[in-house]
């Protein structure tokens, strides 16, 4: 049976050149994402070039994830030819805000708003939280804090800082820059970092289509508490979410990012929006060509929750053995998946939240083609689909037949495989219905995703349409004929 959640491979110096591609894609990939924070943006446009080229070379559709760097909030300098700066528990230290030289008395972070967002008992966290310290008080020019947890601080590293209103964190002027790029160049899904609510989503919608017409699919990170806390709305406002376990770390208390993930993760299943679970999921394949038992037990478990996609960062960006952490996350997908497809408690009661009367009865739709295709010799799911919203919205349920999305269009059809057990054909819209059930049979066939005669059920429209959301036929038929 083929795997039904999907593969995000994060590209870098590891896998630049096309023949690393290639291999990466042919152990698994289906999806790559490329940072926005990393190389030169010529860089990036070889990436996205080569990307395209390699997957029609392979046959496959590879969506592309740019991910915006986001506020980068970071300490100053190091004095020349210094390491680094020790800062011991206890030590009472100034924080400035702009990108001044780190001393043992003072470091400097490049946010000119800080002292308007800390206050006496803000938390500030560099290095990932290693480095722990306390404000006591907020002057006119710094703020005064206390060391509660030392280290080396060193020049350039991030800083967090827990709880604090931090707002337009979401596009900085790079990152309009980048949106700029990522439009012009045409990738598919925009990563959206450091989000507070569904206005940050509008917002770089704007600024989108000041760059052209076709807005790629926006993923929402899930790294702050105030998403959390508006992750309905975020999630109903985007075209996929992300659970940043990285970030979400940091700015919670660890032991509360597994409930953040499933809580996260349940609520895409029961609205039918795509969910990534990323960061540190292979992590010390970085070095090592196998992975721990924790790290294969953590890629389980969000197979278990109901994760659309399990996503590599440095483990191919940077990694030792790219090829090979993405054969080990196949592998242990196939493995959990091996029984057939697992529908969360959440896919098992997932139903639609809007109130329109479309929206009711294409969801009716949706839950009789999951049935139909439990209790009858039906082989593959066929969805006719303009937008992938019909697509979507049968995969929430876990179907066990494979569900083949039939578009028409390359962009709808290639930002389908970031979706839970979809595989994508194109088929251009023909007003009679039996001849483009005929076609699609064909196509299907010829790109080896059933056989001639299996039976399909299909879900469409009549009569065929060029416009979305009139899904209302639920029909069987063998392919091919």
């Amino acid at each position: 049976m083929e795997r039904r959640v999907k593969i995000v491979a994060t590209l870098g110096p590891a896998v630049s050149d096309p023949q690393r591609l290639r291999e990466l894609i042919e152990a698994g990939v289906d999806v790559v994402r490329i940072n926005a924070a990393h190389g030169s943006a010529d860089d990036r446009a070889q990436l996205i070039a080569d990307v395209r080229v390699v997957s029609a070379e392979l046959g496959k559709r590879v969506p592309i994830l740019f991910d915006l760097r986001g506020l980068k909030i970071r300490t100053g300098p190091l004095p020349d030819g210094q390491q680094g700066v020790q800062v011991d528990p206890g030590a009472k230290l100034m924080l400035v805000p702009e990108p001044v030289d780190v001393t043992p008395q003072r470091i400097g972070i490049n946010y000119t708003k800080l002292l308007d967002v800390v206050s006496e008992g803000s938390r500030v966290l560099i290095s990932d939280g290693l480095i722990e310290l306390k404000v006591d008080a907020v002057e006119e020019s710094h703020a005064i804090a206390t060391v509660v947890r030392g280290g080396q601080v060193r020049g350039k590293q991030g800083v967090t800082l827990p709880g604090a209103p931090i707002k337009g964190g979401a596009l900085t002027e790079v990152d309009r820059e980048d949106v700029g790029f990522a439009v012009k160049h045409g990738v598919d899904y925009i990563g959206l970092s450091f989000i507070n609510d569904a206005s940050d989503l509008e917002l770089t919608r704007q600024v989108a289509g000041q760059h052209g017409d076709v807005i790629p699919g926006l993923v929402a990170k899930i790294e702050r508490p105030e998403a959390l806390a508006n992750l309905r709305e975020i999630a109903e406002a985007s075209d996929g979410v992300m659970v940043a376990r990285g970030d979400l770390g940091v700015q919670l208390p660890p032991e509360r990012v597994p409930r953040a993930q499933k809580e996260i993760i349940g609520l895409c299943n029961q609205i039918g929006i795509p969910v990534i679970t990323a960061t540190q999921m292979l992590e010390s394949m970085i070095n090592q060509p196998v992975a721990t038992r924790a790290e294969t037990s953590d890629v389980a478990n969000a197979v278990w929750d109901g994760t659309d996609a399990v996503m590599l960062s440095a483990e191919t960006a940077v990694g030792n053995h790219p090829i090979e952490a993405v054969r080990t996350m196949d592998r242990i997908v196939r493995e959990v998946e091996r029984d057939g497809p697992v529908r969360s408690e959440a896919a098992q009661h997932a139903a639609d939240m809007k109130d329109d009367t479309g929206s009711r009865f294409s969801d009716a739709i949706a839950r009789a083609a999951f049935a139909l295709t439990d209790q009858t010799p039906i082989k593959h799911l066929v969805v006719f689909t303009k937008t992938g919203s019909a697509a979507r919205r049968i995969a929430k349920y876990r179907p066990f037949a494979p569900i083949i999305a039939v578009a028409d269009s390359e962009l709808v059809a290639r930002r389908l495989m970031l979706v839970w057990g979809i595989e994508s054909v194109v088929v251009p819209v023909e007003e009679d219905p039996d001849t483009v059930f005929r076609k699609a049979g064909r196509v299907i066939i010829d790109a080896g995703l059933a056989e001639e005669g299996e039976y399909a059920l299909i879900v469409g429209s009549l009569p065929m349409t060029h416009e979305a959301g009139h899904t209302n036929l639920v029909h069987y038929r063998q392919l091919g004929s």
